[in-house]
């Protein structure tokens, strides 16, 4: 469960663009994601039993599964639990700054989309590069206003936790360019499938009582299981 609150705690979605119901799905490592977002702004972004992070009537969502029971909390009350937690966890890294560059690196075609890939390296050679393959296709946007913004909010969480850099203004530029169809950070997550189909109303319902801060930490803290909000260690630069 860790890495289920590794994801939620990235949501922090900005009013996304008005289009058609799409649905996304990718393969995130040895998980899958789905992502829906319907004509009006709601989204659903699920990694099936683990995390799933809902949009419903302008007010953002995160649910974490233990076991069958989800527990469901606002997410500016998540958020503001999961920065009280991570502060001070991990001692910033010291030493020298690393400036990273973006640069394009040709062409890509994903689940038969075509796309720009983009990579995020240090000006310094050695080391692995971030990796995406952006795609500007319009039927994506709403897909790739999520993503840019479950980032964003992740970054605005760790970024007091990365190495002196400006690997998070980076990141930001390159997932403006459009919407993920690969990205390599700290997992591989690729583009599957895209399906325009009409998306039923139910998919965006809570799936259980919306709890607050206070309860909902008490019952991640509760579990026999790993299922507390951990955080691990920032990744370390490309």
């Amino acid at each position: 469960m860790r890495r289920a609150a590794v994801l939620a705690v990235a949501l922090a979605l900005v009013p996304l663009p008005a289009a058609a119901d799409v649905t996304a799905r990718y393969d995130l490592g040895r998980e899958a994601l789905t992502v829906e977002v319907d004509e009006g702004g709601d989204y659903r972004a699920e990694v099936a039993g683990k995390v799933m992070l809902l949009r419903r009537g302008g007010v953002d969502y995160v649910v974490i599964f233990q076991g069958t029971t989800p527990l469901v909390v606002e997410r500016q009350a998540f958020l503001a639990l999961a920065t009280n937690k991570v502060s001070g966890m991990f001692p910033k890294s010291a030493g020298e700054r690393r400036d990273m560059l973006v640069a394009s690196a040709g062409e890509e075609t994903v689940a038969g989309r075509r796309g720009t890939l983009w990579t995020i390296r240090a000006e310094k050679p050695g080391g692995k590069a971030i990796q995406a393959v952006m795609s500007a296709d319009r039927d994506l946007a709403p897909v790739g206003a999520v993503f840019a913004s479950v980032l964003d909010a992740g970054l605005q969480t760790f970024g007091a936790l990365l190495p002196d850099s400006n690997l998070a203004e980076r990141i930001r530029e390159v997932m403006a360019k459009g919407a993920p169809l690969r990205l390599v950070l700290m997992e591989e997550l690729q583009l599957r499938s895209v399906s325009k189909a009409e998306i039923d109303a139910a998919r965006f319902a809570l799936p259980g009582p919306v709890m607050d801060a206070s309860a909902f930490d008490q019952a991640m803290s509760a579990a026999t299981t790993t299922t507390t909000v951990t955080v691990p260690p920032p990744p370390p630069l490309p």
